[in-house]
């Protein structure tokens, strides 16, 4: 019986990736050490991981991972030209490293998919149905979990963006602690109404709340989803 999927969401800095491990029982690479093992419970799978089981895929994709993420930021090429380099990226993801992790029975927790993207994007006036026809190809999670937390506290705690957390691709001037307030407030609520139409679970994150406090209360609504879905 093939796993399941589910994403953790929610705006830059709010800690997809610091919780998702922590509410995962294996990682993935612990997963590549012994891909045949008995499913023994949820595999963080990080959604920048090139694969591990095709070579040609991976480095198709660490191409992919250098012009996304590690290529500079600049208002020279727009939001457009990055659309179809997501929706291939999260295709390549889906297909060639979440893929071979559900065929062989284990669960799956993400540190994100391409909602946040989308949220973005939405907010930028991009049409979902457009969106829905490029990104085709790219799995849907079973369930998906919105962290909900405090965009200026998420800030306040972090401080180091990128100008494309900051809002370089959508027109504001002053790229600082104002314009990723609105910048990903915005996004934030475009994620809280998929969230109530799709049926995602939010989780509450409290300014002065504990890493270990959130963990435990994303691993109870993970847990519960994966129940659901069973």
């Amino acid at each position: 019986m093939k796993g399941r999927f589910v994403a953790l969401e929610g705006i830059d800095g709010v800690g997809k990736t610091t919780l998702a491990g922590r509410v995962a029982d294996l990682t993935y690479e612990q997963w590549l050490a012994a891909p045949d093992r008995e499913p023994s419970g949820v595999v963080f799978v990080p959604r920048r991981a090139t694969s591990g089981t095709s070579p040609f895929a991976a480095t198709v994709m660490e191409h992919l991972s250098r012009v996304l993420w590690h290529s500079g930021d600049s208002r020279d090429l727009d939001a457009a030209f990055w659309v179809t380099l997501q929706a291939s990226w999260f295709t390549a993801h889906s297909t060639c490293v979440i893929g071979p992790v559900l065929d062989s029975g284990h669960d799956v927790v993400v540190d994100g998919w391409y909602y946040k993207f989308w949220s973005k994007l939405l907010g930028q006036g991009f049409r979902r149905e457009d969106l829905e026809t490029v990104f085709a190809s790219a799995r849907e999670p079973d369930h998906v979990v919105l962290l909900d937390a405090d965009v200026a506290a998420v800030f306040d705690r972090r401080a180091d963006f990128r100008p494309t957390e900051l809002g370089l691709h959508a027109g504001y001037g002053g790229l600082d602690r104002a314009s990723f307030v609105d910048y990903q407030g915005r996004g934030l609520g475009v994620l809280k109404e998929m969230a109530r139409d799709r049926g995602w679970t939010t989780v509450p994150v409290a300014a002065t709340e504990t890493v270990p406090d959130t963990a435990e209360s994303t691993r109870s609504a993970v847990r519960a989803a994966l129940h659901r879905h069973g």
